[in-house]
């Protein structure tokens, strides 16, 4: 089945959220809005939905499986979680058992007998072993998951996951300020039978107007005060020569930033963050952007 090249990453409607004392969650409207958001995202045609455990700690995957469930469309949807539960346990506590459960937090949550697609979320290397890989496989052979892979943290991470391997899905970082998963790696990972995902297509919502007129000395209150000062200074030096670009081609940074997505033919999907219906508006305007803009962009691009 093909799936809409532009994914809705569930991250912020997991909502507030502390880990170890910091900020790691996002400001976002009551949990009813938030359903209908995603309830509006399938009518309008979006079909890949990514979530994970974490997120909220399991808020956003009961969310979406609410929201899912109402719509009556589940067997349209493409559906992606993440375990990160996992990665607290040393490899030699992961058994059947101990996975089984892990995995059933997230059925239970998402209201799904079976996950479209079951990734290992920014795992410590060690947990892509034998062990766990096989118990994926009994996981897929029993009708629990469709398919699994990783969702690692680093550059060097993904390449180690790629050349073993592991599962069939990689997501990572991919936007118009990092184009590392461009042709020549997606290419490889074709070529083996690997499907990636993109993530962080608005680099953490920093590729966008609001970011570009308050700056990197904004307050954000969410789980970008996590981010360095250096990186936010770089990354507003960059969307300020990008912002010309998109404004020429009658574009804001954010619609530039997801129209440059597209042009990947070699991913499955790239995710965008939504927590508002405007976000929503902007996707929809960009996906029927005709061939001659996207070109445009693609020309845009290599200029840079």
């Amino acid at each position: 089945m093909r799936y809409g090249k532009i994914g809705f990453g569930c991250w912020q409607l997991g909502g507030e959220q502390t880990v170890n004392g910091m900020q790691n969650g996002w400001h976002v409207g009551p949990e009813a809005q938030r359903i209908k958001l995603i309830e509006g995202a399938i009518s309008s045609g979006i079909d890949v939905f990514d979530t994970a455990q974490a997120y909220g700690d399991g808020i956003s995957e009961t969310l979406l499986g609410t929201a899912v469930s109402r719509s009556g469309r589940r067997n349209d949807l493409l559906i992606v979680t993440k375990l990160s539960h996992l990665n607290t346990l040393a490899p030699d506590e992961i058994n059947w058992p101990t996975f089984l459960s892990c995995l059933d937090d997230s059925r239970r949550r998402l209201q799904m007998d079976a996950i479209d697609v079951v990734l290992l979320h920014a795992p410590p290397p060690a947990l892509l072993s034998d062990n766990i890989w096989s118990l994926f496989e009994k996981a897929r052979e029993e009708g629990y998951i469709g398919s699994y892979g990783v969702s690692p943290r680093s550059w060097e991470e993904l390449q180690h996951a790629a050349d073993i391997g592991f599962g069939s899905y990689l997501q990572w970082n991919y936007s118009a300020l990092e184009r590392r998963c461009d042709e020549p790696f997606l290419s490889r990972l074709h070529q083996r039978g690997l499907k990636f995902i993109g993530r962080s297509t608005l680099f953490r919502g920093l590729i966008t107007e609001t970011f570009f007129r308050e700056g990197p000395a904004c307050c954000f209150h969410d789980a970008r005060d996590q981010l360095p000062q250096v990186l936010l200074t770089e990354i507003h030096e960059k969307i300020s020569a990008l912002r010309p670009v998109a404004q020429a081609l009658d574009l804001t940074l954010s619609e530039f930033a997801i129209g440059a997505t597209l042009l990947n033919e070699l991913s499955l999907c790239s995710l965008v963050g939504i927590s508002k219906p405007d976000h929503l508006t902007s996707i929809i305007k960009v996906r029927n952007l005709p061939q001659v803009k996207l070109e445009e962009i693609q020309s845009a691009l290599e200029a840079l």
